[in-house]
């Protein structure tokens, strides 16, 4: 059970990661490709009819995308960290049941 956790703790985090990327390179987008155009065909993150308003409104959706990127960046922490974790514990177990063994076997008297 505990390794079809750790797998979906790693995949988890991995996903969250590529989510990191994407929304990171949106955040980036609204706020480097803003053109307003006399023709609306050529607009590019263009919202209103002033250049301050579209400055403004691109700056606060790109704020948004860079909260939205850290969330999930410490999500996929968050869930690496939760595999990490599962994989010590595992192995901390498996220490101690190999000396936990070999103490019981000393102890025991010979036949």
């Amino acid at each position: 059970m505990k390794n079809y956790l750790k797998m979906f703790l790693f995949c988890l985090a991995i996903v969250f990661v590529i989510l990191f990327g994407v929304v990171t390179y949106k955040g980036y987008d609204k706020l480097t490709n803003y053109y307003n155009s006399e023709f609306g065909v050529l607009n590019k993150n263009a919202y209103v009819g002033g250049d301050a308003y579209n400055y403004i409104i691109n700056g606060t959706y790109a704020a948004a995308y860079f909260v939205l990127a850290a969330g999930f960046l410490i999500s996929g922490i968050v869930c690496m960290t939760g595999g990490f974790i599962i994989i010590v514990i595992e192995e901390n177990n498996k220490r101690n049941g190999a000396e936990t063994n070999s103490e019981l076997q000393e102890g025991l008297p010979p036949l």
